[in-house]
C-alpha cells in the first residue's frame, strides 16, 4: 500500500510527522464524538506507526550516502 523506500519518506521527522498527523485526527474525531472516522484514521495511525517507524529498513543507497559523509 505504502512505497516506504520513496525518497520523501528518509528523513524520521517527516515520518514522525505523518504518524502523529494520523493519530492527532483520530483524537479530533473522537473528541468530536465522530466514532467510525476515530476508528478509521486510528487505524490508519497505526498502520503508519507499524509501516513507518517499527519495520522501516532504510534503503541500500541511504545507508551508503550515510557512510560518505564520515570524516
Amino acid at each position: 500500500m505504502f512505497d516506504t523506500s520513496h525518497p520523501m519518506l528518509r528523513p524520521l521527522w517527516v515520518r514522525l510527522l505523518i504518524c502523529t498527523l494520523c493519530l492527532s485526527w483520530a483524537g479530533v474525531e473522537l473528541h468530536l464524538g465522530n466514532d467510525t472516522w476515530a476508528m478509521i484514521f486510528g487505524g490508519l495511525g497505526a498502520y503508519c506507526v507499524y509501516l513507518l517507524l517499527i519495520v522501516y529498513v532504510p534503503t541500500a543507497d541511504e545507508t551508503d550516502n550515510d557512510l560518505d559523509k564520515q570524516p
